[in-house]
């Protein structure tokens, strides 16, 4: 069928939103584009879809797989092509009376003024670690009196930012000359992010490497940023509405949920930016000298699947484990306890526990490259336990359903919502559960608030212990919203002046006996930590083995059925937080072991116990106790040791 192309009809629907004059102005209109990627290829198609017909386009880059996830052009029929071949058929298929003249060796000293000759706007779409270029491009604009535009991908929303002619300009506004590039990178960012809504949902901030210039990006960030700077576009085009030009900007942010208008005035001089950019270079930027030493390569089937099973939760992120390489198929895991430091490590079964997870971690994750374990334990030292690894190769082997919850599992030590499990979520968590082991729910007000007391009880016994002090001052940093070694104190889920009182304390055990004589020192952790969020979730549970655990090898055990527990939990959009200081106070006083010199903490344990088998049917063979809530994932959170770090050379 001849479907011949007509103007007019083609972008008819626009009319009520522009007049025809307008859509006719629209028409006449040329835009300037640098770089076709994730959003110039979507800058350029908006802009299209709104009737503009006249482009001068830039890109000498090629389309590759890295490319799929934000970039409109890439696909597997367009990897290894030109991004601008590419776009400008794909702009031809929608208009094809389009006027698009190219430059496909990118945009330079020697072709800039031809690239702006007799353009009405400049959209800025080069690649955040082009700044020499951009620098060049936007200092032309200003000088030929050119509107300019960016609109920047962040996350999962868009901060933009306009450049008028006879306003504050580019370099009056970031401030680069005179800085190292990568001072420059961040100087960049800063200034389009003065808002930072994007800050608190970076799961990742290792992904944010200013100086091997490379970071996250979103299709989400990219399309907002398209929209909003066709919107600016067309504003600028037909003279209506107010164009915000820099020191003011905008953020939006869907992800937050939040819009933000922006004002730096003096740009980069603005006391802000001038304390951003000082907290920044500590905290982005490393010495170049250093970062060169990186020795950047391929990681090896082995080292994937290693750089997954990392992520395997420990007791306060101790990661008591490493890795020893022996070939291409086979590895060491050299794994250690702290019974002899930490007072929750009774007998190393906390670690142990805490092996078994890495061990059901990495079969897990194996299954993703088709690949199942042979592993081999060698118990002679239970303090100093090896497993020899063997990879196999396994035909039609599918990839485990819980792959992707291993590296967003986490801890929610907050408040969590209280609606309840429904029959399908138990059906599932039940079923994770092998042979051997069983699930017991508390689910009711009551056995909740049964709970919470437990829970406050055992508090006080974590808190008035000088062995558990020791513990206590080593364990959380403090100020910092992810640690790689330890808690960061923006995921113990209290407040921040409670957060400073605990600070405050920790640092001598004479304080602590201070503050909990005079000053009820335990008492709102103890609210704040264990007995609000007790009663502030779904369920608590308890799962119990047939026979009770004794031996290494039986935590082991029940190390991997907790983990494929927890990684449910994940996959069912669930919260959880261990509880487990019952279970471990209640076995040293089942064994008769002696744990704190203070009587009054041996009594208040004693306590603790007694709750604990009353609410716990056959409480002896409890492995693991927790609670479960509906929960968005935590913004705060432990992280783990590069891998670098973890492999024995």
């Amino acid at each position: 069928m001849n479907n011949p192309f007509d103007y007019d009809l083609a972008f008819s629907r626009n009319i009520g939103w522009f007049s025809e004059t307008e859509q006719l102005i629209l028409k006449s209109k040329c835009v300037a584009i640098a770089g076709m990627g994730g959003v110039g290829g979507v800058n350029l198609l908006t802009l299209i879809r709104l009737g503009i017909t006249k482009f001068h386009l830039s890109d000498f880059d090629e389309f590759a797989c890295e490319n799929t996830n934000r970039q409109v052009g890439a696909n597997i029929n367009t990897y290894d092509k030109k991004k601008l071949d590419t776009m400008v058929d794909m702009a031809r298929a929608i208009n094809p009376e389009v006027e698009i003249k190219v430059f496909p060796e990118g945009i330079n000293t020697r072709n800039i003024d031809d690239f702006l000759e007799n353009v009405d706007c400049y959209v800025d779409s080069l690649d955040f670690f082009v700044v020499d270029i951009r620098k060049m491009v936007f200092k032309h604009c200003a000088e030929k009196s050119i509107p300019a535009t960016t609109a920047a991908p962040i996350g999962m929303g868009t901060a933009y930012l306009n450049f008028l002619p006879g306003k504050m300009t580019f370099e009056e506004y970031f401030g680069l000359d005179g800085f190292s590039e990568n001072e420059q990178y961040l100087k960049f960012f800063l200034g389009l992010t003065p808002a930072a809504l994007q800050k608190s949902y970076l799961v990742d901030p290792s992904k944010l490497d200013l100086v091997g210039k490379k970071g996250p990006s979103t299709t989400i960030g990219c399309q907002l940023a398209a929209s909003v700077a066709a919107g600016q576009v067309v504003k600028i085009f037909l003279n209506r509405g107010k164009v915000l030009n820099v020191p003011w900007g905008l953020h939006f942010d869907v992800y937050t949920n939040k819009f933000k208008k922006t004002w730096r005035p003096g740009g980069h001089k603005n006391p802000l930016q001038r304390l951003a950019f000082a907290l920044g270079k500590k905290r982005f930027l490393v010495d170049k000298s250093i970062q060169n030493k990186i020795n950047i390569k391929k990681l090896t089937i082995i080292e994937q699947i290693l750089d997954y099973a990392r992520w395997a939760p420990s007791g306060d992120n101790t990661q008591c484990w490493r890795f020893e390489i022996i070939s291409d198929d086979t590895f060491v895991i050299h794994a250690t306890d702290t019974r002899n430091n930490v007072v929750y490590d009774l007998n190393g079964h906390s670690s142990h526990l805490a092996h078994g997870i890495l061990l059901e971690t990495l079969e897990i994750v194996a299954s993703k490259f088709g690949i199942t374990l042979i592993i081999k334990t060698d118990l002679t030292d239970d303090q100093q336990i090896k497993f020899t690894v063997l990879l196999k190769k396994a035909e039609n082997l599918s990839e485990h359903p819980l792959v992707p919850f291993i590296k967003i599992r986490s801890v929610q030590r907050r408040a969590m919502g209280t609606r309840k499990l429904s029959d399908r979520e138990k059906v599932e968590l039940d079923k994770c559960l092998p042979v051997g082991y069983s699930i017991q729910w508390f689910e009711s007000f009551s056995e909740k608030l049964a709970i919470a007391k437990l829970n406050f009880c055992n508090a006080k016994t974590r808190l008035t212990m000088k062995e558990a002090f020791v513990v206590h001052k080593e364990i959380i940093e403090w100020k910092v919203q992810f640690s790689e070694t330890k808690i960061p104190e923006k995921a113990l889920g209290v407040d921040w002046i409670t957060a400073r009182l605990m600070q405050w304390m920790f640092k001598s055990w004479k304080r602590i006996e201070f503050a909990n004589k005079y000053l009820a020192g335990t008492w709102m952790p103890r609210v704040q930590l264990d007995f609000i969020p007790s009663l502030k979730s779904s369920a608590h549970f308890a799962i119990l083995a047939d026979t009770k655990p004794t031996t290494a090898a039986e935590y082991i055990t029940a190390g991997r059925v907790v983990q494929k527990f927890w990684l449910t939990c994940t996959k069912l959009g669930l919260g959880f937080q261990p509880e487990q200081t019952p279970v471990i106070f209640s076995n040293y006083l089942i064994n008769d072991i002696n744990f704190t010199s203070d009587k009054k903490v041996i009594e208040n344990a004693k306590k603790g116990r007694a709750r604990f088998e009353e609410i716990v049917c056959n409480s002896s063979h409890t492995v693991f106790l927790g609670r479960i809530g509906r929960s968005q994932v935590a913004t705060s959170r432990s992280i783990r040791l590069p891998l670098d770090k973890l492999i024995i050379k």
